[in-house]
This record gives structure tokens, C-alpha cells and sequence, in this order.
């Protein structure tokens, strides 16, 4: 999905933004405070929207990735309109937005909190890093600034001790 050069800055990134682990063991995605937030700053909702899409998009076409989403519409799991929706909700929520995670999303279920909605999916560490690194690039795609991705990383992966299982 992405060059070696971007993937190598996305993990340094990463691991850098892991080694300070500033202010990211919940589940409440929150950002440092700004004058504008980023949700305000690349155009709320529609952005949001563009983002999500275009990550579960990816992440569906990643052989590595996709597995740990084939669970989607099964019992006890998200159809794909209300994993959607969540991550909306959640992204929303990282950004700055008006939204508050886990809460409700716009189709008016209570998305769940992290560790719950993952608990049996068993994702590795390496599989969660994967999924960060092409987030990344999703969002640089999406016209997110690196800085402006250096602020909400350590939120993105301070989510991996709740995610990872195994």
C-alpha cells in the first residue's frame, strides 16, 4: 500500500509516539487542545466519512488485514453498516469532533469499547501495527498533515495493549 520510506517513517513514528505513551490508555480518544480542532480543520463530518471509507476499504483488500474483519455480520459481531458507523463515532471522536467514544453512534447503537469489541478476534501486535501503518497513509492521502498526524498518534496506538490479544 505504501512505499518502504513511508512505512519506515509511519513505524518510527509509531514507536516513538508508543516509547512517550502520552495520555493514551483509554478508550476515550481525546486531542491535545488547539484552537481549531482537526475534525474543524479538514471539514468535520464529510472528511471523517472519506477516511473510514477509504480505511476499510484498504483494510478489506489486505490480505493480512482482512481476515480479522471476516467476522463482520456473523453473531455476536458488527454488521458492516454499524462497524462503520462506530468507527465514524470514534474517528470523529480523535479528531475532535462532537462525539464522545465509546458512545452512541448515528444509527443510535452504544458502540462498544475497545477491549470488548476486539476480546475474540486474537489480533497479533504485528497485525495491529500493519493497520496503523496504512491508517496513516490513508490519511496522508486524505490530506492530513504529518503533524497534524504526529498529534493524534499517540491516541491511535496507545489503543494497542486494549486491541491486542495475542
Amino acid at each position: 500500500m505504501q512505499n518502504a520510506t513511508t512505512r519506515l517513517m509511519t513505524l518510527a513514528l509509531c514507536g516513538a509516539v508508543c516509547a512517550v505513551a502520552i495520555g493514551c490508555s483509554n478508550d476515550s480518544p481525546t486531542m491535545p487542545s488547539t484552537s481549531q480542532s482537526l475534525y474543524a480543520k479538514y471539514g468535520g463530518a464529510p472528511t471523517v466519512t472519506k477516511v473510514v471509507n477509504d480505511a476499510v476499504t484498504g483494510l478489506l483488500a489486505d490480505p493480512v488485514e482482512a481476515p480479522f474483519f471476516a467476522v463482520i455480520g456473523q453473531a455476536g459481531h458488527d454488521s458492516a453498516a454499524r462497524l462503520t458507523s462506530c468507527l465514524r463515532l470514534q474517528f470523529t471522536a480523535v479528531l475532535g469532533g462532537p462525539a464522545t467514544y465509546p458512545g452512541r453512534n448515528d444509527q443510535g447503537d452504544v458502540c462498544e469499547d475497545m477491549a470488548t469489541a476486539h476480546s475474540d478476534l486474537a489480533i497479533t501486535g504485528p497485525v495491529f501495527d500493519r493497520f496503523i501503518t496504512d491508517l496513516v497513509g490513508v490519511l496522508k492521502a486524505d490530506g492530513v498533515s504529518d503533524a497534524d498526524i504526529s498529534s493524534i498518534a499517540p491516541t491511535l496506538t496507545g489503543l494497542k495493549p486494549t486491541i491486542v490479544t495475542r
